[in-house]
């Protein structure tokens, strides 16, 4: 089970050693949601199953979600880790990133684990799903199902005038599909040696666009097409031939 006294990249492993038994039962459990789908006349619809891995015991609930009827025999499927740390809890997800130390440094595959609060998550069923008839795993199962795309941006002062009083782990936030995720990030390693070895994103909070004035839609467009642009360079410098090949440190 991970524990708080886990480093990022201890946290990593240990989830990244469930992986395999966590996959076996998403497709155990596809049959049984894909069965309820079929009876289903109203949309969006999803389902979800608790699942403990025998041997971490790390608890994990994996959801099947179908946005509309064409998504019945094929919904969108993905899982989390439910952990409570000092009484909080959070949902866990991980996975691999390509990280820049400095701008001149070529990119390098980090480990980084993503944990949304459940203030994010209350905020986004508040702002966004509105509907107080949803647990707290329904409301993960919809922003994971619909927002597993997400934009890295720079919050700055056009976006967020109060920013600086957030210090500089609160400077990244992402965009997505429903709106705008407000996030403190920390990394770990040897930065004597420009060495990332795993990153922690905490969701705090989830704003809509609709809410947003329209200078800050202006400032977050600006600041989507920059990185956007950023990415698009960086990754025909650095591929061969149309694919960029990035391997974990151990």
């Amino acid at each position: 089970m991970i524990t708080s006294s886990m480093t990022y990249k201890e946290m990593y492993d240990h989830l990244a050693a469930d992986l395999g038994k966590v996959e076996y039962r998403k497709a155990y459990y596809l049959p049984k949601a894909v069965k309820e789908f079929r009876k289903a006349v109203k949309f969006p619809i999803w389902k979800w199953y608790e699942y403990k891995v025998p041997s971490t015991n790390n608890k994990y609930v994996i959801f099947y979600y179908a946005e509309n009827a064409n998504f019945v025999e094929k919904p969108k499927t993905g899982y989390f880790l439910d952990v409570f740390f000092d009484k909080q809890r959070y949902v866990v997800k991980w996975g691999v990133c390509g990280y820049r130390y400095t701008p001149e440094s070529p990119i390098k595959a980090i480990r980084q684990i993503h944990a949304y609060t459940s203030h994010f998550l209350h905020r986004y069923n508040e702002r966004y799903i509105k509907d107080d008839s949803l647990s707290a795993n329904d409301i993960a199962c919809r922003y994971l199902s619909r927002n597993d795309i997400a934009m890295p941006i720079e919050i700055n002062e056009s976006i967020n005038k109060n920013i600086e009083n957030y210090g500089e782990g609160a400077k990244q936030g992402f965009r997505v599909r429903d709106g705008i995720c407000f996030t403190r990030t920390g990394c770990e390693g040897d930065r004597d040696k420009n060495r990332v070895d795993a990153m922690v994103i905490v969701y705090t909070t989830f704003m809509s666009e609709y809410k947003m004035t329209d200078s800050q839609r202006f400032a977050i467009d600006k600041e989507h097409w920059e990185k956007w642009t950023q990415s698009y360079m960086d990754f025909i410098k650095e591929s061969n031939n149309g694919v960029l090949s990035l391997k974990l440190d151990p």
